[in-house]
């Protein structure tokens, strides 16, 4: 009975060491595994100041919080220069994995072929994303004909307005303003008051063609500012935006909106901050140069609008990230973790905190709602104008539209100075627009085919 009794153990006994062997080297084999499916890659953006270190500190954290893969930062140059090198090294074979463009460079992104959509990109590895959670006027801007977004919205941004209420209280200006017309009643009640700077401007068609116009529900362009195919034609030289730009130009005339260059420092943020200007019209995102100069009471609203007009929601602006072509399967699984990492809500409040861009989904946007002294203002009001309507109003997408941006600029900087009027200058800007779309159409879509007999 006892040998009976202790005969299974001499069994056992015999036949662990094998399986323990086994276990092992099943465990030495699975420490060289991740070695081999780890990957690392390059992602590419284009900031300095408070941006850069936020995105430094979500590569840092994401490289910290996981051993398997590794994300190295790279910054190329402005948004112009890393959309220009990201296209000279696609042909060379040297791209980047992941990579910022700035929001007018999406169409090209689109049609380059050159890119893995990124919704495609999360579904393949298993990453379950809530497309629809995202802010309707982001949809809108960065989706396909499809719905499906080919890039992720990162840094978004909006234009709003500024303003310094000592400044205004000390002119006797107790409402702030709301339409245009309190605008310029505002800049009116400031000068008077002895402010030689009421209202300044860099003059960016970013805030003044695209953010007005969308705000006031006037398309800048045909076929749905460009959405519904590449045959759109401009139309900013009519209508709103020729209404809007010649109030402007009266304004400047007058003296109630300064050019950022005719400041001391010329520029229109830095005049701001140092009490030069008493409002300005700048981006969301310039909330931490405007805090961190120690201003004492800003507030911040959305642009306003025509008194006779209806609010839409304004343009994102800042940048999405586009996915390359041309990489492993390992390389695109870290990738997918990395874009997964920052769709986080933790690392979206992250970057409201610390740089004055926005959220892109509407869960974090509510959170930050729901505690709105605890973020910048200019997030606060950004929220409120690029989530104004209930159908959202589209933005421009609109072939080599930069170029567009510099023939706006140019005209209208010969208008300021008083060498044409401002229907001759937005004339001539919408004929180079014209035949900027022309070159585009026939870059990707070839000439038009014959008419029938």
């Amino acid at each position: 009975m006892k040998n009976h009794r202790h005969h299974p153990r001499r069994q056992r006994s015999r036949s662990t060491p094998p399986g323990l062997i086994g276990l092992i080297l099943g465990l030495l084999l699975l420490l060289t595994i991740p070695r081999a499916q780890a990957a690392s890659f390059e992602f590419w953006s284009s900031h300095a100041g408070a941006m850069a270190q936020a995105v430094r500190q979500l590569c840092a954290d994401f490289n910290a919080a996981q051993q398997q893969h590794q994300v190295r930062c790279v910054v190329p140059g402005t948004y112009e220069q890393t959309m220009q090198k990201t296209i000279a090294t696609y042909r060379a074979a040297q791209q980047p994995a992941l990579v910022e463009i700035y929001d007018v460079g999406t169409l090209d992104m689109m049609l380059s072929g050159a890119i893995v959509p990124v919704h495609q990109l999360m579904a393949d590895y298993g990453y379950r994303v809530d497309w629809q959670d995202y802010l309707p006027a982001i949809r809108s801007y960065y989706t396909d004909v499809q719905g499906q977004f080919d890039s992720l919205p990162f840094n978004v941004s909006t234009a709003v307005l500024y303003l310094n209420t000592d400044k205004l209280r000390q002119a006797g200006i107790r409402t702030l303003p709301s339409t245009w017309r309190e605008l310029e009643q505002t800049a009116r009640q400031l000068r008077a008051a002895g402010q030689a700077c009421p209202l300044v401007s860099d003059f960016n068609p970013w805030i003044l063609l695209e953010q007005v116009s969308t705000i006031e529900g006037a398309p800048i362009a045909d076929h749905d500012n460009g959405h519904q195919g590449l045959a759109a034609h401009y139309l900013f030289d009519q209508g709103l935006h020729l209404r809007f730009m010649q109030q402007l130009q009266r304004w400047h005339q007058q003296h109630l909106l300064v050019e950022a260059a005719a400041t001391r420092t010329g520029r229109h943020t830095l005049a701001f901050t140092t009490g030069e200007c008493a409002m300005l019209f700048d981006s969301t995102s310039a909330w931490h140069a405007i805090a961190r100069s120690g201003l004492p009471h800003v507030e911040v609203r959305p642009l306003p609008i025509h008194a006779d007009g209806q609010r839409h929601n304004s343009v994102p602006g800042g940048a999405s990230l586009w996915v390359m072509k041309g990489f492993d399967r390992q390389v695109y699984a870290a990738v997918a973790a990395f874009i997964a990492y920052l769709q986080q809500p933790q690392n979206q409040r992250l970057l409201a905190r610390q740089t004055g861009y926005l959220p892109v989904t509407r869960q974090v946007a509510a959170q930050i709602m729901d505690d709105p002294d605890h973020y910048p203002a200019a997030v606060v009001a950004g929220i409120h104008s690029l989530d104004a309507a209930s159908q959202p109003g589209v933005g421009p997408r609109l072939g080599f539209f930069p170029q567009l941006r510099l023939a706006w600029t140019e005209q209208v900087q010969m208008a300021l100075s008083g060498q044409q009027d401002m229907a001759q200058a937005l004339s001539k800007a919408r004929q180079r627009g014209d035949a900027l779309l022309q070159r585009f159409r026939l870059t990707y879509a070839g000439p038009d085919p014959a008419p029938s007999p």
